[in-house]
């Protein structure tokens, strides 16, 4: 008999169906289909293709690529797609589109890249968060809700840090930089030379270094070391300027102080709002007040009138004419004949000798009046 079970190709494919049907119509129990074991070692190896099994089952499957040790289904394939119940995969090469959702316990990727991220996760990395590409600016956290956008993110134009919230600090933390404090909740650093403060509440131990402006009406100039309410240009170390007229208080020519009006103005000394002392803005001096009662004035000491040296020996010294109780005193080397007087007036004489008098007085009033002499020096 011709032995049929040879390599099959294209030209014995007749012989392989023929072999088959002998077996099926055969009674022999030595016929290799009633032996499936010895059938099988007879067909030649690769000489069956996928066109020669249809339904059924192929229980313990192996290739040099595959092993197949399921006891259930586990791969479904259909013309839409390959369904898989559980996928071990250790390596997936090229490119790979996943269409649904993933859920997985540990995924790990040297680069991830996606359009959108959501996530409810516990972030936790060993290294830095990288921001890199072209243009490192505007990249930052955002959030996003049914509001407008919060963000933390990196500007540039200076190149700085934008927040569009307020940030918080826990209490007992502060600001800094270069590792020096600059802000706390309680106090600015003491790095912290140049402000443009607006309004602050109390403040104690206030140290300033250069010009002062306070509501635009006091000024400090610190280059000529002046204060000056209401004048931006103080005349003096301390000046008070209201309606046009400018007080000083300072110093001059380094040698005596001086408090007094800067400009051709009166100045007056007040207690309980009613001057007590006035200087006109000629130089004269009034002590007291003529709309008032008159005052009590104590001199402890000596007083000169128009005496650039006054005398020590006395406690009263006027170079000049002089009025007791209204009435007139001077001195003359006669009596008056030109002029007012009245009736008590005195001229002491100024050159007394012997066997003249003390003086005269006058005993009627008129121009100059009727004068007697008094008080005859000498025998």
């Amino acid at each position: 008999m011709i032995d049929k079970y040879v390599t099959m190709n294209k030209k014995n494919i007749d012989q392989a169906l023929a072999l088959l049907a002998d077996a099926l119509k055969s009674d022999d129990p030595n016929f290799p289909i009633n032996s499936p074991s010895e059938f099988v070692k007879r067909i030649p190896k690769r000489s069956l293709s996928g066109d020669h099994i249809l339904g059924g089952k192929i229980l313990d499957f192996a290739s040099a690529g595959i092993t197949d040790t399921a006891t259930t289904q586990q791969i479904s394939v259909t013309d839409k797609a390959v369904e898989v119940k559980t996928l071990k995969v250790g390596y997936v090469k090229d490119d790979l589109t996943i269409e649904g959702t993933v859920t997985a316990n540990t995924i790990k990727v040297d680069v991830l890249e996606v359009k959108e991220l959501k996530a409810d996760i516990k972030f936790e990395k060993e290294e830095n968060v990288a921001f890199g590409g072209k243009n490192v600016y505007g990249k930052g956290l955002i959030w996003k809700d049914a509001g407008y956008v919060k963000q933390f993110v990196f500007n540039g134009e200076p190149d700085r840090f934008f927040s569009s919230e307020t940030i918080d600090l826990q209490k007992g933390k502060h600001f800094s930089v270069n590792n020096i404090k600059v802000l706390s909740d309680i106090e600015l650093g003491p790095t912290v030379t140049k402000s443009n403060l607006r309004e602050v509440g109390k403040l104690r131990g206030l140290l300033v270094d250069g010009p002062v402006v306070i509501n635009s009406y006091l000024y400090y100039n610190a280059s000529s070391d002046r204060l000056g309410l209401g004048t931006e240009e103080p005349n003096a170390a301390f000046a008070v300027a209201e309606d046009g007229i400018e007080v000083m208080v300072g110093t001059k020519d380094s040698v005596k102080g001086i408090v007094g009006t800067f400009a051709s103005n009166d100045f007056d000394i007040v207690t309980d709002n009613t001057s007590r002392i006035s200087v006109s803005a000629s130089g004269n001096v009034q002590l007291g007040n003529t709309k008032q009662p008159p005052v009590q004035v104590s001199v402890h000491g000596k007083l000169a009138i128009k005496v650039n040296m006054p005398d020590p020996e006395v406690d009263l010294h006027v170079a000049g004419a002089v009025k007791f109780n209204n009435k007139l005193q001077k001195y003359g080397e006669t009596y008056p004949i030109a002029g007012a007087y009245n009736v008590g007036d005195i001229v002491w004489n100024s050159q007394p000798r012997v066997n003249t008098f003390v003086g005269w007085v006058c005993v009627q009033a008129g121009e100059p009046g009727i004068w007697e002499p008094f008080g005859k020096i000498g025998n």
